[in-house]
C-alpha cells in the first residue's frame, strides 16, 4: 500500500513537472509567431501602439478597412476585431493595449447579441487563455466561469485547442490563414440572398450582467480617448424590437456625449447584395464604401473639436 502511494505521488509530480515544462514551452512558441491569426493576436496584446483602434466581433473584423481610416484621419490604426466574440474581448484586448498605450481614437462596432444580451460568454474567452496571468484577466474568466481558476492551473490548458497549429505554424512559417491589413481582413465571398429580408428582436430584451459589467469597464478605459460606438450596416431591415435592444447604450452616449453612429436600415446598404458576403457581413467592396462613410463623420466631429487641422 506505501509502495503504491509513494508510486501515485511521483506519477502526479511528473504530471504537474511535465504539464509546466510542456505549457511554458507552448508560450514560448505562441508568444513568438508572427503570421495568421496568432501573430495578430500577438501584435494586438503585445506591441500595438497605433491611433486608431476598432473592436468588435466578426462584423469589426471585415467592415473597417484600416487603410481608409487611417488615410482619412492620417493617423496609424490597426482592426482588433475578433471573430465570434464581443465585449469580454474587446475589453481584454483594450487594457491589454493601455498597459502601454493611450489611442486617440477607438471604435466599438456594436453587435447586441456578443455585446449586450445573454448568450454563451465562454466563447469569448478563447483568445484570451495564454493571457490569463495579464493583470485583470483572472478576474474575467472567474466572472465567465467560476471553475476557470481549477482549469488554468494547468500551463497546458491554456493552448490545449490551438499547440498543433502553432506549433506548425513555428516550426514552418507557414499559415493557411488570410493576411491582414493593418488588422483587416477582406471578405471576398459573394452574397447569395436569405429568404427573409427583415431582422426581428426580441420581444423580451435579457440583458448580461456580466457583459454590462466589462461594457462599463470598457468606456472607462476609452475616457481618454476619443470613443465612438458603431452599428455597421446589415444586408437585412431591422425591425423596431432589434433597434430597441442597443437602446442602453444609446442612452449612456447621449448622456456622455459619446457620438453614437447607426448604419442599420441605411438605404445605401440595405439590400445591396455587391456589397454584402452574406446577411450580417460586407465583402471588401461594401467594407470600403462603408468605411469611406464613417471616415467622413467621424473626420468632420475630429475637427470640430480641434482634434485634426483643416486641410
Amino acid at each position: 500500500m506505501k509502495r503504491i502511494i509513494i508510486r501515485s505521488v511521483l506519477l502526479l509530480g511528473l504530471i504537474i513537472i511535465g504539464d509546466f515544462i510542456v505549457g511554458h514551452a507552448l508560450g514560448y512558441i505562441t508568444e513568438r509567431i508572427k503570421t495568421g491569426g496568432q501573430g495578430r493576436d500577438n501584435y494586438i496584446c503585445n506591441e500595438c501602439k497605433d491611433d486608431i483602434l476598432v473592436f468588435g466581433s466578426s462584423r469589426a473584423l471585415h467592415h473597417y478597412d484600416m487603410r481608409i481610416l487611417t488615410d482619412s484621419l492620417g493617423m496609424t490604426g490597426y482592426n482588433c476585431g475578433a471573430d465570434g466574440c464581443g465585449i469580454l474581448t474587446s475589453y481584454a484586448r483594450l487594457k491589454m493595449i493601455r498597459e502601454r498605450h493611450l489611442p486617440k481614437i477607438i471604435i466599438l462596432d456594436l453587435v447586441t447579441g456578443y455585446d449586450l444580451l445573454k448568450g454563451d460568454n465562454v466563447q469569448q474567452l478563447a483568445w484570451l487563455k495564454n493571457r490569463y496571468d495579464r493583470e485583470g484577466m483572472a478576474e474575467l474568466f472567474y466572472d465567465v466561469d467560476p471553475i476557470s481558476k481549477y482549469k488554468m492551473l494547468s500551463s497546458c490548458y491554456r493552448y490545449n485547442s490551438s499547440f498543433i497549429k502553432s506549433l506548425f505554424v513555428y516550426l514552418t512559417g507557414y499559415t493557411v490563414e488570410e493576411d491582414n491589413v493593418m488588422g483587416y481582413i477582406p471578405s471576398h465571398a459573394k452574397m447569395r440572398p436569405p429568404q427573409k429580408k427583415i431582422e426581428k428582436g426580441a420581444k423580451d430584451i435579457q440583458y448580461d450582467s456580466i457583459k454590462l459589467k466589462y461594457m462599463d469597464r470598457f468606456f472607462q478605459l476609452s475616457e481618454k480617448s476619443h470613443l465612438y460606438i458603431v452599428q455597421s450596416p446589415i444586408w437585412y431591415e431591422c425591425d423596431s424590437a432589434k433597434a430597441k435592444e442597443a437602446q442602453i447604450i444609446k442612452d449612456r452616449c447621449k448622456r456622455e456625449g459619446i457620438p453614437f453612429i447607426n448604419f442599420t436600415n441605411h438605404p445605401k446598404f440595405m439590400f445591396t447584395d455587391s456589397l454584402f458576403a452574406d446577411g450580417k457581413h460586407m465583402n471588401a467592396n461594401g467594407a470600403a464604401e462603408f468605411t469611406k462613410e464613417l471616415a467622413k463623420i467621424i473626420k468632420k466631429r475630429e475637427r470640430e473639436i480641434g482634434h485634426i487641422q483643416e486641410e
